[in-house]
């Protein structure tokens, strides 16, 4: 899995849903974004693998996980489909 990284752009760590469980949700990251007040975004970059480039050149595609109603803490992964 990709994980995020920290740049001189962040300005804000998120942090787990108010209701996650790390024993049946697994562990949750604070995940460092920009928040670009002005154009009303939330920013946030991810550094692949060799193993994530690896997959990507073979034609796996990229899936992004959203968790919670707003803007939540996010995870992008290299997978073998399309499945959920």
């Amino acid at each position: 899995m990709m994980l995020p990284i920290k740049t001189e752009h962040t300005n804000v760590l998120l942090g787990a849903p108010k209701d996650w469980k790390p024993e049946t949700d697994g562990e949750c990251i604070a995940l460092p974004v920009h928040r670009d007040e002005a154009n009303g975004r939330w920013l946030s970059w991810y550094r692949p693998t060799e193993q994530d480039i690896a997959n990507i050149l073979a034609g796996k595609p990229v899936r992004l996980s959203i968790f919670g109603s707003g803007h939540p803490p996010v995870a992008i992964a290299v997978t073998d489909a399309t499945d959920l």
